[in-house]
C-alpha cells in the first residue's frame, strides 16, 4: 500500500486490476475527503479573483486542467478527447443493458431502493428531519447544533448505503462498497449519540426518545449485519 501522501494509481490496462479491500478503499476515501476540503478552501479564498480557476487548479496540482484553462484564455482550441472514449462508454451502456435483459445481477437486489436496510435507513432519515422540523422554534434555536448533527447523521446513513450499492458487488469494487457502508455505520452511531444529548437537554420527550432510539438502533444493527454479509462475500471471492 502506498504511503498516505502518495497518489493512488490503478493498474495499467494490460495488467490484472488490483483488488482493494475495505481498508485500502477507506484510505483512498480519506485522501479524497482531504482533496475535497482543500478544493473548497481554495475556491472560497479565490472566489472573486479573475484567474480563480487557473489558480485553484495550480494549487491542486491539476496540470492538465491548468494547460486547458490557459489555452482557453489564449483563445486556443484544445485537442479533441480520445476518440476511443465514446466507444468505451458505449460499451459500458451496452453491458448494463445486457445485464438488465438477461436478468443478471451481482446482488439479489437490482436497485438500492429495494434493499431492506436502505429502506429502513431512508425512512428513519426522513422521520428524523420531520421530527426536528416540527419542534417549537425556541427548541430549534436552543439545540441547533445537536439537532443539525442528529438530522445530518441520520440522513447520511441511507446515502452511504446507496453510494456503496452504486459502486457494485464485483471484487474490484466490493471493498469500496463495504467502506461506504462503514461510513454509514459511523453516521448511525453519531445519530444515536446526538439523540441521547437531545434527551439530556430536554429537547425531546421520553416517548419520542425511546421510539427514535429503538428505530435508530435497528438501522445501525441491520447495517452492521449487512456489512458482515458483504465481508463474507469478499472473503469468498464472490462477484
Amino acid at each position: 500500500m502506498p504511503e498516505p501522501h502518495e497518489p493512488f494509481d490503478f493498474e495499467e490496462e494490460d495488467e490484472d486490476p488490483e483488488i482493494w479491500d475495505e481498508f485500502r478503499w477507506e484510505e483512498f476515501m480519506q485522501e479524497s475527503d482531504k482533496r475535497n476540503e482543500k478544493y473548497s478552501r481554495l475556491l472560497n479564498k479565490y472566489w472573486d479573483h479573475p484567474d480563480r480557476d487557473i489558480i485553484v487548479a495550480k494549487e491542486m496540482g491539476w496540470d492538465w486542467l491548468v494547460d486547458a484553462l490557459e489555452a482557453e484564455k489564449r483563445g486556443e482550441i484544445p485537442e479533441d478527447d480520445d476518440p476511443d472514449d465514446e466507444f468505451f462508454y458505449d460499451e459500458i451502456e451496452e453491458g448494463e443493458e445486457w445485464k438488465q435483459d438477461t436478468g443478471y445481477s451481482s446482488s439479489q437486489h437490482k436497485d438500492y431502493h429495494t434493499l431492506p436496510v436502505y429502506k429502513k435507513a431512508f425512512q428513519y432519515g426522513i422521520d428524523a428531519h420531520n421530527l426536528v422540523k416540527n419542534l417549537p422554534e425556541e427548541v430549534n434555536e436552543e439545540g441547533n447544533e445537536v439537532l443539525s448533527a442528529f438530522v445530518g447523521s441520520s440522513m447520511t446513513v441511507a446515502a452511504k448505503i446507496a453510494g456503496g450499492f452504486g459502486m457494485g458487488f464485483d471484487m474490484q469494487s466490493l471493498g469500496g462498497n463495504i467502506a461506504n457502508c462503514k461510513r454509514g455505520l459511523a453516521a448511525a452511531n453519531r445519530a444515536l449519540n446526538a439523540l441521547q444529548i437531545m434527551r439530556e437537554k430536554d429537547l425531546i420527550g421520553q416517548d419520542v426518545y425511546i421510539d427514535f432510539y429503538r428505530r435508530g438502533k435497528e438501522v445501525r444493527d441491520d447495517l452492521a449485519v449487512y456489512i458482515i454479509e458483504l465481508r463474507e462475500r469478499f472473503e469468498r471471492g464472490v462477484s
